[in-house]
This record gives structure tokens, C-alpha cells and sequence, in this order.
């Protein structure tokens, strides 16, 4: 079967919204535990420093999984691609809410998640016979 349209890119949306621009995300949560002036771009609300640490480890390690899991589906098909898809949605959902919490937007979380979501509700296409 083979993937059309939005389908045929949605792996590459998840791997470089949801896994490589989180992993700077995660990296900017990260600085505001050193110190509030090592993030590159200001947090939109003052947090403290654990919780940028820890919404900081949050996002990466949902960048890290993304980054995995958009690879993986590029050529899943099927019940392996929703499974992949409810897990992207999941896991970026948690870590857009963490960047949030840490004064971040997390697009890349949201595109994401988005993403995710569109795959996992998407009908499976019927085989010609």
C-alpha cells in the first residue's frame, strides 16, 4: 500500500518537529536550572529552576522517543502504524504540557501530537482484491 499526501510526509513531521526541535526545546528547559540568561530565548512566564530541569528532561526524552518512533513509521503500515501514532500522540502530548509548564510553547510537541492523533483516527485504506 502505498502512502499518499499528508501520509506519505507525517513521519518526517514527528521526527524533526516532535524529536529534533524538541531536543533544542528540552536543551532551553534544561539551561533554566544553570541559569535563566543560558536559555537563548526567554520563557513567556518566570519558572524555578527544578521545575525547568525537570520539564527540561521531560522534553528531551519525549524528543528522543519522537525521534525514534518518526524513523519507525515511515515504513509502518497498519495496526503498527496506529500503535506508533497513539504512542507519538501520547508522549507528546505529556511533553508539550512540560514545556508549559517551563514557560515554552512546544510547538514541535504540538505538530507532533497533532500528527499523531490525525494518524491514529485515520480509517485504514481498503486492499484492492
Amino acid at each position: 500500500m502505498e502512502k499518499r499526501g499528508f501520509h506519505r510526509w507525517a513521519w518526517l513531521v514527528v521526527l524533526l518537529l516532535g524529536g529534533l526541535l524538541m531536543l533544542y526545546g528540552g536543551a532551553q528547559d534544561v539551561a533554566l536550572f544553570f541559569s535563566s540568561n543560558l536559555a537563548p530565548v526567554p520563557s513567556w512566564h518566570p519558572a524555578p529552576p527544578l521545575v525547568g530541569l525537570v520539564c527540561g528532561l521531560i522534553v528531551l526524552a519525549s524528543a528522543g522517543l519522537n525521534a525514534v518512533w518518526g524513523r519507525r513509521l515511515r515504513r509502518a503500515e497498519g495496526a503498527q502504524e496506529r500503535r506508533l501514532a497513539r504512542r507519538v500522540a501520547l508522549v507528546s502530548g505529556i511533553a508539550m504540557t512540560a514545556d508549559w509548564v517551563s514557560g515554552y510553547y512546544g510547538f514541535g510537541s504540538l505538530m507532533a501530537l497533532l500528527t499523531g492523533i490525525w494518524l491514529a483516527a485515520r480509517t485504514p485504506a481498503k486492499v484492492a482484491d
